[in-house]
């Protein structure tokens, strides 16, 4: 199903791709198996920042939206972590290394509307 053209309710509001999409969760955890925690909730810009307490390893990103809250499936996460910019892998997974045994991280970014081609606001990605 194509998004151009389409509306979708989120909380109530209209919105299509390249929108921002507010008060969804963006979580943490160690890879593998580690615990999950929230850090950060974007605000209405669809936008979040968050310095987190981390020991070495590697970590995941991942967003959700809040239990009573509609939030589509098309989300697209843009993420950096103390000023870089970090992908998806091959699985869609954010995954960033922390090489000090301790320390903080800056994490950032935006949650927003894209359509299955991976297009904001009609323009190819």
């Amino acid at each position: 199903m194509a998004l151009i053209g389409l509306a979708l309710a989120v909380s109530g509001a209209a919105v299509s791709p390249g929108e921002p999409i507010p008060g969804v969760d963006v979580k943490l955890g160690k890879n593998p198996g580690g615990s999950v925690i929230v850090v950060a909730t974007t605000d209405r810009e669809g936008r979040f920042s968050a310095r987190v307490r981390v020991e070495r390893g590697e970590y995941v990103v991942s967003t959700a939206c809040a239990p009573r809250q509609t939030c589509p499936p098309n989300r697209q996460l843009t993420l950096t972590v103390d000023g870089r910019p970090v992908g998806p892998d091959a699985r869609g997974a954010y995954l960033f290394p922390v090489g000090a045994s301790l320390g903080t991280v800056m994490l950032s970014g935006r949650v927003e509307i894209f359509d299955r081609w991976g297009r904001q606001n009609g323009t190819p990605r």
